[in-house]
């Protein structure tokens, strides 16, 4: 395809992981309130069972029915960014989320909340070092891949989070500072959710042909979350980046996991040619 860049990108963005509380204590009452997506087949991470048998001790239901009904609301992705937006003392913050930012403030008071925050943080922290050298290397490798420096970004901060389902995460940017948050797993095949979180971070805006992205094509995933064409094209660009760089820098055969995703996004092999080219293009 194009010969691969070896050098380290030129770049000033900085890189750190960290443990975020106020996302630990929401995902400890998704747990607590009927939370139970799993990915893989053995089962719940040791501290994830851990934190939910730890839990049992009161019924949160009859508790918290107010932030029951928060968390229903909306997914993840959206409380996650909620929260760090509070964190950075942003102003826009929906109304509809502030109910939910209120009745978890009442929900971290609790002691039992309290004590598991100083049992598991030491968990997370140590598989924030984990994941560190992975993180860095990905960035690394996924700036040269796509031959740009992210721009309007300063920096990008990795947070664990071992209370999600396995191979779970979540990429975000507020205002100059992008967030992956990753369930556990997130060191499998080398990195791979990971990447796929760094992408939504780091891609271009790249154009996909309309007719590509029709939201009558995609009724599969609709049922995931993907409900715009804005959205679908998104995830067209991020499968087929990932994709390529899992054939060209990883040397993966990805025939066989073209045909899998095609099931959910028909025209992936198309949009997989057009990005391949423009790829192309940036590196002659």
């Amino acid at each position: 395809m194009r010969n691969i860049i070896t050098k380290k990108p030129k770049t000033n963005l900085k890189l750190e992981t960290k443990v975020v509380k106020d996302i630990f204590v929401t995902f400890l009452a998704l747990n607590a309130l009927g939370y139970n997506d799993e990915n893989n087949k053995g089962g719940m991470h040791p501290a994830r069972k851990k934190a939910r048998n730890i839990l049992q001790k009161y019924n949160w239901n009859k508790k918290y029915p107010h932030l029951k009904k928060d968390l229903k609301k909306t997914g993840p992705w959206y409380l996650i960014r909620t929260l760090l937006e509070k964190s950075n003392n942003i102003k826009r913050i929906k109304i509809s989320n502030n109910s939910f930012v209120l009745n978890l403030k009442n929900f971290t008071k609790e002691p039992l909340i309290k004590k598991a925050w100083k049992v598991f943080k030491n968990y997370h922290l140590k598989e924030a070092q984990k994941l560190f050298p992975i993180f860095k290397k990905e960035i690394i490798r996924m700036i040269a891949f796509i031959n740009k420096s992210p721009e309007n970004l300063k920096k990008i901060i990795l947070i664990p989070n071992l209370l999600d389902a396995y191979w779970r995460g979540y990429g975000l940017k507020i205002e100059n500072i992008g967030y992956i948050v990753v369930g556990p797993g997130a060191e499998k095949n080398h990195g791979e959710l990971i990447r796929h979180e760094l992408l939504h971070i780091l891609v271009p805006q790249y154009r996909v042909p309309l007719h590509f992205i029709f939201k009558k094509d995609h009724r599969q995933i609709a049922k995931l979350g993907y409900t715009s064409q804005n959205i679908i094209r998104r995830e067209y660009i991020i499968l087929s980046l990932n994709l390529l760089y899992e054939s060209e820098i990883l040397k993966k055969n990805i025939e066989q996991a073209i045909i899998r995703k095609k099931r959910y996004f028909p025209h992936l092999q198309e949009v997989i040619e057009i990005i391949k080219k423009r790829l192309t293009k940036l590196t002659k």
